[in-house]
C-alpha cells in the first residue's frame, strides 16, 4: 500500500517560523569582489576624471579643479622652488584631488555614499553619482569626500568590510565646495611631455629622475594627454 506524503508547509507558515525562532544572521557583501567586479565597467581611458567631472556638473559647478601632488621618486618631497611643470617629470604622483563650487552634499547625498560602502549599486538607491564613484577605486584604497562643513573616510576592515566615517570639519577647513581626495593605491610616474618612456616601464627597465634604475614596473600618467582630455570639447 502506497505511503502519501503530507503536504509540505506553506511558506507564510515557515516565515513566520523563522521570524519568530529563527537564529538571524547578517549578510555581509564582499566588498572586494564587488568593487572588481564594477571596475571591470570602467576601463577606458581617465575614466576617474570623467566620472568626476559629470559630478561636477550634475551638481551645478561653475568651475573644476585637478590637483595632482607628486613626490621625487627617491621619496624626497619636491621643494616650493620647483614652480615649473616640467620640473615635476619623472616625478610620483602621491595624491590626486578633484574640486568643485557645485551644491554641497545634503544629508541623502551622505547617505547614498554610505549605501555604497555597503555594497548597494542600484542607481534610484545611490543615484549616479553613486555608481559611478566606484571608479575611483581603480586608483584609491580609502578615498576622502570632503564637502561643506564635512568630510567622510572610507575605511577597510579586514580587507573585505568596507565603511565609512562621517565627521565635521574644523571651522577653519569649512568651504562652499567638494573635494575628493584620492591617495594612490599603485606606483604613477607623471611624464610632462610626449615620450616612449612608457614602453620602457612596461618592459621593466626605467631610469627614474634620479638616475636610479629599477626594474620595478610602474604606471605613467601624461600631463599632455590629460591637459589634451580636458580641453577637447
Amino acid at each position: 500500500m502506497a505511503t502519501v506524503s503530507a503536504p509540505p508547509p506553506s511558506a507564510d507558515a515557515l516565515r513566520d517560523v523563522v521570524r519568530n525562532a529563527g537564529k538571524k544572521e547578517i549578510v555581509r557583501t564582499h566588498m572586494r569582489n564587488l568593487i572588481d567586479k564594477m571596475l571591470a565597467r570602467y576601463s577606458s581611458e581617465f575614466v576617474v576624471c570623467r566620472e568626476l567631472i559629470q559630478n561636477a556638473d550634475d551638481v551645478g559647478a561653475t568651475w573644476f579643479h585637478f590637483e595632482i601632488t607628486c613626490r621625487t621618486c627617491n621619496d624626497v618631497r619636491r621643494q616650493p622652488s620647483h614652480t615649473s611643470e616640467i620640473d615635476f617629470h619623472n616625478s610620483c604622483i602621491t595624491e590626486i584631488c578633484a574640486t568643485n563650487n557645485g551644491r554641497e552634499f545634503t544629508e541623502t547625498d551622505w547617505k547614498r555614499v554610505t549605501a555604497i560602502a555597503e555594497g548597494n549599486t542600484d542607481v534610484d538607491s545611490v543615484g549616479q553619482f553613486g555608481v559611478g564613484f566606484f571608479s575611483v577605486f581603480s586608483l584609491c584604497e580609502e578615498p576622502i569626500i570632503i564637502s561643506g562643513k564635512k568630510f567622510m573616510e572610507f575605511i577597510w576592515q579586514d580587507n573585505r568590510i568596507l565603511k565609512t566615517y562621517l565627521r565635521d570639519l574644523p571651522t577653519k577647513k569649512q568651504s562652499q565646495s567638494t573635494s575628493i581626495c584620492l591617495t594612490l593605491n599603485k606606483k604613477y610616474i607623471l611624464l610632462n611631455h610626449p615620450t616612449t618612456e612608457h614602453v620602457e616601464i612596461l618592459t621593466g627597465n626605467y631610469r627614474l629622475s634620479n638616475e636610479e634604475t629599477t626594474n620595478e614596473i610602474f604606471l605613467t600618467l601624461n600631463l599632455s594627454d590629460l591637459k589634451a582630455y580636458f580641453t577637447k570639447g
